[in-house]
């Protein structure tokens, strides 16, 4: 290989390092960065134009209109007055509103309050993970921090309710429905059919006439007497189900307010938009996986994995600079002409690291879901153990591309809105049997999120039969549901959740 030969492998390798570089760094950025980023790459490189952008409308979006820079400026007839028009309403709706924004409201009413520390934590993380209606954007449940054994699920349910108590009342919900039945619990004397039709039955109000709603209670409740094999569930023996009382609860739910944060301030809120979608798809038992197409199943269910288009600008080569045809294009002034070529280039090296990243963030997605699919069909306390590394191996890239992946991507399903990162957890590290002759015969690894739902639910279980377990039976126990945990592990874990030993259990 000759002296050229070298030189010009060299300047291919050092192009090829560039694009790698550049292509990793826009695969790390979250939805905002990324559509900043877009903006700025729109305005660097004339060959790129926004096709189109559900977040942006007006003078940004004029940036399509350009045609190859010449260093004139030309416009149309009525652009300069549309884009004062934009302007204008641009510096109204910048305009300060100076009333009290609703997370102000609810921190200054903690910061009265005399509770631990971890409380206090876990409440301003709450309030701060609201939107202006005051809703969780985040699942609650990824907002606490493993590595604080105080910051348990039990400890975050406990700040949940105190921040509901606030007020106003029923915000740091999921959502209307949930909102309206916190108001109603903190109401005296609300009537109990209110509380029944609130607690996930808000479809008995439709249509909203006492007759109609008092019937579709009725059969309610006798669908679960028979399920549960007597007369009547207890929470429905002593309720009254008559025309008046679903007058009483239909009057007493319309003094509720489904928005109770709307008389507060706006603030800037940095919301927390998904990058993917999972949706459980109808007919799962009947389809494959089929990963090109975001689908994956489990063998009896499956889901749709898809990218959120609606966040992330579309773009497309200028029609200005594609039309140019090669004799044109040889007599323009080779400054110029390269100026065309390189742009064009580097426009496309863009659109295709746009590309690239959608595609990496729905494998990574799409193989997290098929091996966290327990999750996904049964929600919280189904995880698996798995790290990043897993997921490199199996797509065959480098485990830093899937950290990039992960980093600052937001996940949302059935169960709420997650970070991608809260699906990689550590396998716990368990004891081995004994008696195990064989590989097959040793325990299977779980993860921590798994074993605290487990000890969770056999302390639930034996709540009222009077019965203390100490951790070498809850040991025993877990052992028998094929989980292999020491009792000193069983001990860390239980006082993670919160729970007192079998001496100073109730």
């Amino acid at each position: 290989m000759g002296l050229m030969d070298l030189q010009q492998s060299h300047a291919q390798l050092q192009l090829i390092n560039s694009q790698q570089i550049q292509s990793l760094k826009v695969l790390s950025l979250g939805t905002d960065d990324l559509h900043a980023a877009i903006y700025d790459e729109v305005e660097k490189n004339p060959a790129l134009v926004i096709a189109s952008d559900p977040q942006e409308s007006g003078a940004r979006l004029k940036i399509e209109r350009r045609g190859i820079p010449d260093g004139t400026r030309t416009a149309a007839a009525g652009s300069a007055g549309e884009l004062a028009s934009d302007n204008f309403q641009a510096a109204l709706e910048a305009h300060a509103d100076e009333r009290e924004t609703l997370q102000e409201h609810l921190l200054r009413q903690l910061r009265s309050l005399r509770i631990p520390e971890v409380q206090r934590e876990l409440c301003e993380r709450l309030i701060k993970n609201l939107d202006p209606n005051g809703f969780h954007l985040l699942a609650p449940v990824s907002l606490l921090n493993r590595s604080d054994p105080l910051q348990t699920e039990s400890a975050l349910a406990e700040a949940m309710r105190l921040v509901q108590q606030l007020e106003p009342a029923g915000t740091c919900v999921s959502g209307v429905q949930e909102s309206l039945l916190v108001q109603a619990r903190q109401r005296e004397h609300a009537p109990r059919l209110a509380l029944l039709i609130l607690d996930g039955h808000l479809d008995f109000l439709s249509p909203p006439q006492p007759a109609k709603i008092a019937r579709r209670v009725q059969a309610f409740v006798e669908e679960q007497s028979q399920l549960f094999g007597q007369q009547n569930p207890d929470e429905y023996r002593t309720l009254e189900l008559t025309e008046e009382r679903a007058a009483e609860a239909l009057a007493f739910i319309r003094t509720l307010d489904p928005h109770p944060a709307r008389n507060f301030g706006a603030a800037y809120t940095h919301f927390i938009s998904p990058d993917i979608y999972v949706r459980e798809l109808p007919d799962g038992e009947d389809r494959e996986d089929d990963w090109e197409a975001g689908i994956v199943s489990d063998g009896t269910k499956a889901w749709l994995v898809s990218e959120a288009n609606d966040k992330i600008p579309q773009l497309a080569l200028n029609p200005a600079f594609l039309q140019v045809k090669e004799e044109e294009r040889r007599r323009l002034p080779a400054e110029k002409s390269k100026m065309l070529t390189t742009n064009l280039k580097n426009a496309q090296n863009f659109i295709n690291m746009l590309q690239f990243r959608n595609a990496t963030i729905v494998q990574v997605s799409c193989l997290i879901v098929k091996i966290q699919h327990e999750f996904f069909r049964k929600g919280p306390g189904h995880l698996v153990p798995l790290r990043q590394q897993d997921i490199a191996t199996v797509l065959g890239v480098h485990e830093t591309t899937v950290s990039r992946a992960a980093n600052n991507k937001y996940l949302q399903c059935a169960w709420g809105l997650y970070e991608i990162k809260h699906f990689f957890t550590g396998a716990l590290a368990s004891t081995k049997d004994s008696g195990a002759q064989n590989e097959e015969a040793a325990p299977a690894a779980v993860s921590k999120d798994t074993v605290l739902h487990e000890i969770r639910a056999i302390l639930e279980a034996h709540r009222g039969d009077g019965k203390k377990l100490s951790d070498q039976k809850l040991s025993d126990m877990l052992a028998e549901r094929g989980i292999q945990v020491a009792r000193r592990t069983v001990a860390k874990y239980r006082a993670q959740l919160n729970i007192e030993s079998s001496y100073g259990r109730d």
